[in-house]
């Protein structure tokens, strides 16, 4: 198709603007509102079309120039191409537009670059890098921007290394710097000795065994110490982690008893274990459990336990839950469990905004949204955290 001349308008939170040609809508991959542009229809489907910029004419006034040389190629990061106040915006209307029938307070930023603590990193053709988001195609990388400093010097090392017979390489670190190494695949004797220089090497697993160091490596958030295996879930985004838990304190306030849905490693009970008399974790993940167990023991704390199973299988009355569940949202069966517990206040901390929205309907018969907080947990993509605070009627 021919290039078109277009004004756009509004931006969602993939950094499309939206502008029509022919009555039919078309979101402009990386664009602003209120940009005069020359762009191209690369995907054309029933009710809406995909297009890309092939010439700026008129930018708007918050439009910078990329710092990453990768940012055309990789596709991780979508908002590069403008200043962190208008990503801001442009995130918190989304949510606003959103959750229109209810309030919703102003976004919480955390700081936009060298902010991740992990990296996954894939290994094609003896190079390691990031995929192109949505392919299988290797995107060679030097260095990111998201990822903390630590681990771009990490990342020169590998490249130093021979890596034919690896596929995945996976990178986590913490406060005190130290480094985690995970490989898929096999490193042989002499490049193990290189990795071995890295400065405060703390741990390296080759596949799902443990090769050199301490079996995990330990963050400290609030004096409260965490430990992080090579698989275990923990928030890539430390200051963000800190800032979406004290949104959480802030609506929990004090209770008796605290139930933690989904607890993961139980990171979040322990974070909040001071406020209540008792707090229960329940985790499907047998892993994920043994770790929480293990940062109970590290932290000495006595009014938390955990239980390895369905978060349905709850039978007990709690004056509050707290929820983090993955992409997909509540189940129903969660939900009604909920429903049947009836807790005084329900704190739900949610990764897709769309499946929050969702599940808030369901349990809108028994409870009252007070208010939801958009969290900028992962600056320049378009992910969005939420916490919404609910109240029994």
């Amino acid at each position: 198709m021919n290039e078109k001349e277009v004004i756009t308008s509004s931006v969602n939170n993939f950094a499309n603007a939206i502008t029509k040609i022919d009555n039919k809508v078309v979101f402009v991959e990386k664009a602003l509102q209120n940009e005069t542009l020359k762009i191209k229809i690369i995907k054309d489907y029933k009710n809406y079309q995909i297009a890309n910029i092939t010439k700026i004419i008129k930018p708007n006034k918050n439009r910078i120039k990329p710092v990453c040389k990768y940012y055309d190629k990789c596709g991780g990061c979508v908002f590069l191409h403008t200043t962190n106040d208008e990503e801001l915006s442009i995130k918190e209307n989304y949510i606003k537009e959103l959750f229109k029938d209810y309030k919703v307070n102003n976004i919480i930023k955390t700081n936009e670059y060298n902010y991740r603590n992990k990296v996954i990193l894939h290994v094609k053709n003896n190079k390691i890098g990031l995929y192109r988001k949505g392919t299988n195609e290797l995107v060679k990388i030097d260095t990111c921007y998201l990822l903390k400093d630590q681990i771009n010097d990490v990342i020169g090392i590998l490249k130093t290394i021979d890596l034919k017979d690896l596929k995945e390489i996976m990178i986590r670190t913490n406060e005190n710097k130290d480094i985690m190494i995970k490989t898929i695949g096999t490193i042989k004797n002499v490049d193990i000795l290189k990795i071995l220089k890295i400065n405060n090497l703390k741990s390296l697993y080759q596949n799902d065994k443990l090769i050199y160091g301490d079996p995990y490596i330990i963050e400290n958030i609030n004096n409260i110490k965490y430990t992080i295996y090579p698989d275990a879930f923990f928030q890539v985004n430390k200051e963000g982690m800190i800032k979406l838990y004290d949104l959480n304190r802030k609506y929990a306030k004090k209770g008796n008893k605290l139930l933690d849905l989904y607890c993961g490693t139980g990171t979040i009970g322990i974070y909040l274990s001071d406020l209540y008399k008792d707090v229960f974790g329940i985790e499907i993940n047998k892993d994920s459990i043994k770790n929480a167990e293990l940062n109970k023991k590290l932290n000495n704390i006595k009014s938390i336990n955990f239980m390895c199973g369905d978060a349905s299988n709850i039978k007990e009355k709690y004056d509050t839950i707290i929820v983090d569940p993955p992409r997909a949202g509540l189940s129903k069966k969660v939900i009604d469990k909920i429903l049947e517990i009836k807790p005084e206040k329900i704190i739900y901390t949610s990764c897709n905004p769309n499946t929050l929205k969702r599940d808030i309907k369901l349990l809108e018969c028994n409870y009252s949204v007070k208010e939801i907080t958009p969290v900028n947990m992962f600056p320049k993509t378009e992910h969005i955290e939420c916490v919404a605070l609910l109240i029994h009627k």
